[in-house]
């Protein structure tokens, strides 16, 4: 079987399981109920058909319809009135727990992107940013394929939050975020490293395409007009050897630090400044 053909038939496949689960279990037990209540009748008639003398089944299927018709109608009735009775009684059950588990699943879905995701940005926490970076890593090595990160961070935050109050720094964080996430592409993760500094994983991109996307974002909030540029230190590992998540970040970070240096508002994908500290918050 072809391939277009093969996922065509996988396609349908899924789509029918889809439906039938979503069938609510009151309707779909009752109704499992009456093909399960039709088959004491027949089973019935079957066993005593299987019993018989090989040479007298004819005869005996005309004179046992003939004779007992209402019995095994009466059987059929009967069965089947229960057992979609009793289905419908289970269902009911059944789709009350469906539902509370529904719910109780997408409250769990609900806490677990409220205890990864910041309050502020909507961005992902720190935390969870070097667990998907150690993820992505292992990704990266598997499938030979580069991986780069982007380290942002807001110039002269501090005057303008001295200057203009907590309240609007704030303010400038939230576009901020806002503003890299509608710039980065769609596979692209942004999380809020601390303060006003921001993290990007990009998985697949090499360096050009993670400084075109840098550039990008960038250029978006330099143009937006709320008294803030940002700086970005960008750093690609390219899918072989060994580099752990606090390696790459350290090499973003420095040409970030680079960034700082040649002016802010810029991004940097290297840095050759001599005797750097390890983090910017260090001392040399």
């Amino acid at each position: 079987m072809s391939a277009p053909r093969r996922r065509q038939r996988d396609f349908r496949s899924t789509t029918l399981l889809a439906r039938l689960r979503a069938i609510p279990h009151y309707y779909l037990y009752p109704a499992a109920g009456s093909v399960l209540g039709f088959g004491s009748p027949i089973g019935m008639f079957l066993l005593r058909y299987w019993r018989e003398d090989p040479l007298l089944k004819a005869l005996w299927v005309r004179n046992e319809l003939d004779y007992n018709f209402l019995f095994y109608a009466y059987m059929g009735l009967g069965t089947v009135a229960s057992f979609m009775i009793f289905g419908y009684v289970i269902g009911l059950r059944s789709e009350r727990q469906r539902v509370n588990n529904r719910v109780l699943s997408a409250r769990v879905d609900e806490l677990h992107l409220k205890s990864v995701t910041d309050a502020l940005t909507g961005a992902f926490t720190h935390g969870y940013l070097q667990e998907i970076l150690e993820l992505e890593i292992q990704q990266s090595l598997t499938r030979k394929v580069p991986l780069s990160v982007m380290m942002i961070d807001i110039d002269d935050f501090k005057r303008i939050n001295d200057s203009h109050g907590h309240l609007f720094g704030d303010r400038v964080i939230k576009e901020t975020a806002e503003t890299i996430s509608a710039n980065v592409r769609s596979d692209d993760i942004l999380g809020r490293f601390g303060g006003d500094e921001f993290v990007v994983i990009m998985p697949g991109a090499d360096a050009p395409t993670a400084r075109h996307v840098a550039e990008r974002a960038r250029s978006g909030i330099a143009k937006n007009g709320y008294l803030a540029t940002i700086s970005v230190g960008v750093a690609t590992f390219d899918g072989a050897g060994n580099e752990s998540p606090a390696e790459l970040l350290h090499r973003a970070d420095m040409n970030l630090y680079q960034a700082k240096h040649d002016g802010k508002n810029c991004v940097r994908n290297e840095c050759h400044l001599p005797g750097v500290p390890r983090r910017r918050t260090d001392k040399a």
